[in-house]
Parts: C-alpha cells; structure tokens; sequence
C-alpha cells in the first residue's frame, strides 16, 4: 500500500536552495510520505486540499491523491516565509 510521491518542478527549485546540512532530514522526510503520507507530523490545512509536513524550520506542503496511490509535492518553504 505504498505511495508514490512525484515532486512539482517549483518544489525542486526550492529543495535545491535548502542549505547541504539539513538536505538530507528534509530529503527522508520526503521519502517517508512513501510508506504514510498521513503521519504524525502531517497535518491538514484548513480550507484546503493541501497537506504540511513540519521538518525543523522547513515546511513542505503537497497533495495526496488515494486513489491513484499519489503524493505531490508542492512547495518546500522555511517557516519564516510560508504562503500556504
């Protein structure tokens, strides 16, 4: 029942400017949407469709698709600068 998760163009750009020493905690973050898009550290937005994933000062919000097994990754802000 694993998910696969597809990473939105913007959200790469943004990933790509998180400084090297809290890459990776954001990158297994990421990865273990895989197993539970749904976890302990997610939670729903309110009046939206869209999901927040807390990793220290990073927030990375993205979408769950069940039906097609999906995850997309929308946007990785740090906290300070978030518009979602």
């Amino acid at each position: 029942m694993a998910y696969h998760v597809e990473v939105a163009k913007q959200a790469v750009k943004e990933y790509q400017e998180i400084p090297a020493t809290e890459k990776e905690s954001v990158k297994k973050a990421i990865l273990s949407l895989e197993k539970n898009p749904r976890g302990p550290q997610v939670k729903k937005l309110k009046d939206r469709e869209y999901y927040r994933l807390r990793v220290g000062d990073w927030r990375v919000f993205f979408s769950i698709s069940d039906p097609m097994k999906k995850v997309t990754i929308l946007s990785i802000e740090r906290r300070s600068s978030t518009t979602y």
